[in-house]
């Protein structure tokens, strides 16, 4: 009998599983030594030049004043970061965080949904059924596994590779000892819901389901985030765990009144990166973590004080084994001559790239495999170097 401690869990009738795992998923074979990845999606689009503003960029405050922080905190290079991020400048300064502005997929239209199925599947035009990781795992260098965190797997793990999972955080009103104890009872000889709520009590508490509303967990709280940042720390933290997180984070189109939902969004972001380091433990040192969106957004404010859908974005990297303290790429600069359409950040690096770069120098994949199977024909799309 596993101890029984007060759980939430997705009850939908009988006893549902929170986790959906393959046999030995999260058995691994030490090729990893340790490392760990955390691919963060940042859905909606977050405005990277208001997360990372040049602020020595003569033309910011000619295209976007309203929307410069003025107490954005100087990192390097002409760079500061919002004020609403003081988690992960303190990580800069200390090289446990780096940043890659101008960055975006080979995609250049502007529709949320088919960004983020090429930005998952690492397509350039066309969507396929699998995603990049999914296809990553089946070249793995090891035996390595990956959980997803939230309600669905996302398409980035879904394939043919069986070394996935996911987990969600529970929904519905708490079940109390008593009530879990009798359902055990009850599908003592059930072959099928009993292993199904045994393996959603063990996932609940590896995760370490809490109460985050009181904390301000709600949608534009600023604990909305810790809740499955949180979770995939534990998971990673695990012996034996899994190697690869991807968390979903919704919340970032901002069409209007942009400088208040992202003082939301980016103090939740950074108290999700300080649950997600502290439950990560002793494994931070080895981890490297990548937050992205499908693209950026205008360079210019729009009428409604907010953005609309660009092109140029950013990538946020942390984690104990990154390279930090430094700007990736080159910046392209706010001309209204040097930009894409005559609207957006040009991009200067290839999303692909990072992810090449994390997967070959941090995990140990081949570059063939990075370039043919992973990334489809993708040989002249070259890996970043030295980001961990």
């Amino acid at each position: 009998m596993i101890a029984l401690n007060r759980r939430h869990l997705l009850l939908a009738g009988c006893a549902a599983t929170l986790v959906t795992a393959a046999p030995g998923a999260f058995a691994n074979t030490g090729a990893s030594q340790g490392r760990k990845l955390v691919f963060i999606i940042l859905r909606g689009a977050m405005d990277g030049i208001a997360a990372l503003p040049k602020i020595d960029d003569p033309d910011i405050r000619s295209h976007r004043a309203s929307l410069v922080d003025a107490e954005a905190i100087p990192l390097s290079d002409g760079f500061a970061l919002h004020s609403a991020m003081p988690a992960l400048a303190a990580m800069y300064a200390s090289k446990e965080a780096a940043f890659v502005p101008a960055l975006a997929g080979p995609y250049r239209e502007r529709s949320h949904f088919e960004a983020q199925d090429l930005l998952e599947c690492g397509e350039i035009a066309k969507v396929s059924a699998d995603g990049w990781l999914n296809r990553a795992l089946q070249k793995a260098p090891g035996a390595y596994a990956a959980v997803s965190i939230g309600p669905t797997q996302p398409l980035i793990l879904r394939g043919a590779s069986t070394k996935t999972s996911s987990w969600s955080p529970a929904v519905l009103p708490e079940a109390s000892d008593d009530t879990l104890a009798r359902l055990l009872d009850l599908y003592e000889n059930d072959p099928i819901l009993k292993p199904a709520l045994i393996s959603a009590l063990g996932a609940d508490s590896v995760a370490g389901a809490m109460e985050t509303k009181a904390m301000g967990g709600g949608r534009g709280g600023p604990a909305q985030y810790v809740t499955q940042l949180e979770a995939a720390g534990r998971f990673l933290s695990q012996p034996n765990g899994p190697e690869i997180a991807v968390v979903s984070l919704e919340g970032w189109d901002t069409h209007t009144s942009q400088n208040a939902a992202l003082q939301q969004r980016f103090t939740a972001f950074d108290n999700g990166i300080k649950a997600l380091k502290a439950s990560l433990g002793q494994s931070w040192a080895k981890t490297a973590i990548v937050a992205v969106s499908e693209f950026g957004r205008t360079v210019r404010v729009n009428g409604g004080g907010g953005t609309d859908h660009g092109t140029g974005g950013l990538a946020i990297l942390a984690g104990g084994a990154i390279k930090g303290g430094r700007m990736y790429g080159d910046w392209p600069s706010l001309r209204s001559s040097a930009l894409f359409e005559n609207r957006d950040l040009m991009p200067t690096v290839d999303s692909r790239q990072v992810f090449k770069g994390l997967l070959r120098d941090h995990l140990g994949w081949a570059q063939k495999d990075l370039d043919t199977t992973v990334f489809h024909e993708s040989a002249g799309v070259t890996a970043l170097d030295h980001l961990a």
